[in-house]
């Protein structure tokens, strides 16, 4: 497709966007990835084109507008420590005791072995020539 007629195709849609904004994240949303398949259509065909800068400059614009409110809370630590990572290790208590059960088989397999077999440790942390 020419550009004139990209253009001329998209002009009344990028023109909605950029004079009336849009309130409902959801449209906000679709109109950004609209937005976004054109800038990438735009920067494909005519990347040094005034039409790709305008639409750059449009996509920022609504990314900022859909990004500008969300703010951390500063005890982000904190509720990461008290709750998200109990509320995770309960969802996976088994596989965890699984893997803390493999782990600790192996760890008293490696003591005895290293208990009976005082060369083990060093031919297991042996690092191998290179030749």
């Amino acid at each position: 497709m020419r550009e004139g007629s990209f253009i001329k195709k998209n002009i009344d849609k990028w023109k909605q966007y950029q004079y009336e904004t849009a309130t409902d994240p959801d449209e906000m949303a679709e109109e950004f990835t609209e937005l976004v398949n054109d800038l990438g259509y735009a920067k494909t065909f005519y990347p040094q084109s005034k039409v790709t800068q305008y639409l750059n400059g449009l996509a920022s614009r609504i990314y900022l507008g859909i990004y500008k409110n969300k703010k951390e809370e500063s005890s982000r630590i904190l509720r990461f420590w008290k709750t998200e990572l109990p509320l995770v290790i309960r969802k996976y208590h088994r596989e965890m005791a699984y893997a803390f059960i493999i782990f600790v088989l192996f760890a008293v397999v490696a003591a005895f072995s290293a208990a009976h077999d005082e060369t083990f440790v060093r031919g297991v942390l042996e690092i191998p020539m290179l030749r």
